[in-house]
């Protein structure tokens, strides 16, 4: 098991905040891994750490079972069982004077230590990588490429379903930065035919997430790699083990190979697995990833499908897609894109009455959505100027044929989802 040097175990007694309170520690350069207070001891020792901080929320009940078995390893332990608010620059001094923690923890020395890792797992093998065009499978792509090259060839599935230009930007972007080999699918078809009557939300994302396996289990077994890359980032790790050992206390489930054919035996390689999301990005950006990639807004793995409310039509689809390209566009003019978390239009299968070209309409409508968020757990609503809002509605009702209204949603989560389906 990897080890990194002057490792900082956080202990998780019941502290809402842990993982903020981790990535804040690391801003200052000192490794920290997040673990449950039910962890074994024999675990947290793997990782050779040169101190423990417990941590839990104030009124959280003690459990001096579990804590006996840690103070028994006889590490330096910071208690913060009152609360960690306000405490970082304590546990910043605890961990240099009392671990012998040096700040030398960088993105540029996990980078090196990451391309001699890569090199060491696969050797002269090959690896397979699905490409999404998000941040992490990028960054992944772009880091597993700069350790073993022509090695890596990474499959790009259309579905259908991405956003306008999606595919020939996500195709350039690789090319113009990357002589990587660059499997490119267009299964649209393949999808939308497989889509078609299909209206309940969750059988619409099972069908998506069968078929793009399958098509994935295609291409792949073309290349014949022994290795899968995945774009794994921490996160995605802490929220899938329980605090208590109570498989219902996991916030969700990791996605990790997510359902490949059982013929298909990969070994995986995921270099950011103990990395947090800005870490990754931070990644992307030192290995030359540009903006337009790095700093796009998080995008669900079904894509478009599951804004399309109802069953999808070739025709409603390109609706969606021309009226949420005019969204993103009019908010990177007018300054608001990185000012939110996620920006984004839906399709309503609603037809109203309305005036267009000087003629009666009766056409769909479009909402559109604007949210901040930290972890997407909760999610507040963006207020945008109106004078913005206005400007997409004006350009969606003019530009996008078969759409006569538009509708701002308001709804917070909770009650709300960030996604209509």
């Amino acid at each position: 098991m990897k080890q990194t040097p002057e490792t900082i175990v956080l202990l998780n007694f019941g502290c809402e905040d842990i993982q903020k309170f981790a990535r804040a520690i690391r801003d200052r350069h000192i490794y920290t891994m997040v673990m449950p207070y039910t962890v074994p001891a024999e675990r947290v020792m793997q990782e050779a750490p040169a101190g423990l901080i417990v941590c839990a929320d104030d009124g959280v009940p003690a459990r001096p079972e579990a804590r006996a078995k840690f103070d028994a390893l006889k590490l330096p332990t910071l208690d913060l069982t009152g609360g960690i608010g306000g405490k970082v620059d304590d546990a910043v001094e605890f961990c240099k004077a009392k671990c012998g923690c040096t700040g030398s923890w960088t993105m540029e020395k996990f980078i090196d230590e990451a391309l001699a890792d890569i090199r060491s797992q696969v050797g002269d093998q090959k690896v397979v990588l699905g490409l999404s065009g998000g941040v992490d499978s990028s960054v992944v792509a772009a880091l597993i490429h700069k350790a073993i090259g022509k090695q890596l060839t990474c499959v790009f599935v259309n579905h259908g379903l991405l956003r306008k230009n999606e595919p020939e930007m996500v195709q350039e972007i690789f090319a113009r930065n990357f002589d990587m080999n660059l499997c490119y699918v267009d299964a649209s078809d393949r999808f939308l035919d497989k889509l078609k009557g299909v209206s309940d939300p969750e059988q619409k994302r099972k069908v998506i997430g069968k078929e793009f396996i399958e098509v994935f289990a295609e291409a792949a077994a073309k290349v014949d790699a022994p290795f899968l890359g995945q774009g794994t980032i921490y996160p995605d790790i802490l929220e899938s083990i329980p605090l208590d050992g109570n498989p219902n206390g996991v916030i969700k489930s990791h996605h990790n190979v997510g359902g490949l054919p059982e013929n298909m035996k990969f070994k995986l390689v995921e270099p950011v697995e103990r990395l947090f999301k800005d870490e990754v990005r931070e990644v992307g950006r030192m290995l030359g990833l540009p903006s337009e990639l790095i700093d796009r807004h998080p995008f669900p793995g079904p894509s478009l499908g599951v804004r399309h409310v109802g069953a999808i039509e070739r025709s409603t689809l390109a609706m969606l897609r021309e009226a949420n390209a005019i969204v993103t566009e009019e908010l990177t003019k007018a300054g608001w894109y990185h000012k939110t978390w996620q920006t984004f239009a839906i399709f309503v299968p609603v037809k109203t009455v309305g005036i267009k070209n000087h003629q009666r309409s009766y056409d769909y409508v479009i909402a559109i959505r604007s949210i901040n968020s930290v972890d997407a757990v909760t999610a507040q609503v963006v207020r945008l100027p109106w004078e913005l809002l206005e400007t997409m509605m004006e350009r969606i009702v003019k530009e996008v044929d078969g759409v006569n209204r538009v509708v701002y949603d308001i709804t917070a989560k909770p009650p709300g989802t960030i996604e209509w389906e």
